[in-house]
């Protein structure tokens, strides 16, 4: 490498795969300011190479904001550090310099009002680092660690008390009227267009409501910016939460979505699993069932994603290989019209944005005389080449991002539809007199794509002040342009796809 910044470049170019929480921009900045300050390049190379170690746990947590790290977290990434980065050990001198550039790096991104506030670096560093010797926090401390053991009765009843008191302040949150229209969608969502909410009968009820909870917390997005339910209370309320509250949310911010079998008993503690689609073999804490039964079940639910415990609910269905054959297939084929939206995307990206699917897809499979599931015509279409690299009207683009939250569109319908608009000001040239006839005709068309009723092409003519006429004459160059179709992967919500799954 040439010099340091070299380093810099190739570690954001080519050995990450993820956009991290401190930038390229960030560090080339601060490595400058060291270097006006007289620091040598030797001297530069070791500030990148704890700043990189840092890094890289980031990486390993799926870290996206530096200040949502409490000082106990600290003391987790030095144990990380000690077991993941050769070289370093959790001694004091290499503990120490770690927290110095660390403490430098964070006053120059709040001198750059990047961070607001270090005190919880500064926390950290006094009382790991501050001494004779590193203070690490001990393992009967109230932080969920990622023990190799399973937790102690004591420490899990510690943990229970904070994550009960927990939900109480999440159900508050979450009962205000600006989340009405997001708990209404969402209970839409979760029960299925032919399903009603059961009455509170009470094993039916119970088990309806707490796995409504566990998808609306961690997989349903919200209206007004598409962030999961569970992030978007940790940074309202971050600065409201107790450091042990603050240290669970981080965790439970973790968690995924995961299908998984049990291939063998691996003791008395602990069980050995499968991820259904990606094959990744990870460990859970024996749950209450024979071995023989675990063999026949399927588990979907929120994971760790290493060595861990069970967090909130898992749901376990008994089920034969054949079935179990055909949720796999049924999965995979939306998958592949997710990848037609999102090329290339993984699993962990399929079940971020469509892990209800799965969940109502098994359901269908148990309960309804439905022989497939998922549209096979999706699969099998050609679309137009999008080859040309027009900028669209964006007088139309900003009059029904204005208009589609009245009409109860989500702001990921809402870059959908952009989208969609972008494409086809791609595949024609596009003469706009009137920006509301178009920008009706773009949520029109989307609203027929996605929803079996559609919305009132009359109702939206009024709202942007034209004909109704010339929103079906808009609407039918679309999709001519576009060959739309009902359900069309390119532009599918999340509504959209449960709707093709219920369709005959």
């Amino acid at each position: 490498m040439k010099n340091v910044y070299e380093e810099v470049r190739v570690y954001y170019e080519q050995e990450t795969t993820q956009e991290l929480a401190i930038s390229r921009d960030w560090v080339e900045g601060y490595l400058r300011q060291k270097a006006w300050q007289g620091s040598s390049d030797d001297e530069l190379r070791e500030v990148w190479r704890y700043l990189k170690m840092f890094l890289a746990y980031l990486e390993h947590v799926n870290a996206d904001c530096l200040e949502e790290i409490s000082y106990q977290e600290y003391s987790r990434v030095i144990e990380w550090l000690a077991d993941h980065i050769k070289g370093f050990k959790a001694t004091l001198k290499p503990v120490r310099s770690f927290f110095n550039v660390l403490l430098e790096f964070y006053r120059y991104l709040a001198l750059k009002k990047i961070v607001a506030d270090t005190t919880e670096l500064e926390q950290a560093a006094q009382e790991i680092a501050g001494g004779n010797k590193v203070k690490l926090i001990d393992d009967n401390s109230f932080m969920l660690r990622r023990s190799s053991s399973v937790l102690s009765e004591e420490f899990a009843g510690v943990v229970g008390e904070i994550v009960e008191g927990l939900m109480l302040k999440l159900g508050s949150f979450f009962q205000k009227k600006e989340f009405n229209d997001d708990f209404q969608r969402a209970l839409f969502l979760f029960a299925g267009p032919l399903n009603p909410i059961p009455e509170p009968e009470p094993d039916e009820f119970s088990m309806f409501w707490q796995e409504f909870w566990d998808y609306f917390l961690f997989d349903y997005r919200l209206l007004a910016n598409d962030e999961t339910p569970m992030k978007q209370f940790a940074v309202t309320c971050r600065k409201e939460l107790s450091a042990e509250e603050r240290e669970v949310i981080a965790d439970l911010l973790n968690t995924e979505f995961t299908v998984f079998t049990v291939s063998r008993v691996i003791n008395p503690e602990w069980i050995e699993c499968v991820n259904l689609f990606t094959e990744e073999i990870f460990r859970l804490p024996h749950p209450e069932f024979d071995y023989k039964g675990m063999k026949q079940m399927l588990f979907f639910g929120h994971i760790f994603s290493r060595d861990t415990v069970l967090v909130n609910c898992i749901t376990s269905i008994k089920l034969s290989p054949n079935l179990c054959r055909r949720i796999k297939e049924e999965a995979q084929r939306q998958k592949a019209i997710f990848d037609i939206q999102q090329p290339g995307a993984t699993w962990k990206e399929f079940f971020n944005r469509h892990a209800l699917a799965f969940r109502h897809t098994v359901d269908i499979l148990l309960n309804m005389a439905k022989v497939n599931v998922t549209p096979f015509d999706q699969m099998e279409r050609t679309f137009p080449i999008i080859a040309q690299n027009r900028e669209p009207n964006e007088a139309v683009t900003k009059l029904f991002v204005k208009i589609m939250p009245e009409y109860g569109f989500s702001k990921h319908d809402q870059d959908l539809a952009m989208r969609l608009w972008y494409d086809y000001c791609q595949v024609t040239v596009v003469t706009v007199r009137k920006a509301g006839a178009w920008a009706a005709a773009v949520i029109y068309s989307f609203a027929q794509i996605n929803s079996p009723q559609g919305i009132s092409v009359e109702q939206l003519a009024a709202d942007l002040d034209v004909s109704t006429s010339s929103v079906y004459a808009n609407r039918d160059k679309i999709f001519k342009s576009l060959e739309l179709a009902k359900y069309d992967p390119r532009y599918l919500s999340a509504e959209g796809l449960i709707y093709s799954l219920f369709t005959p």
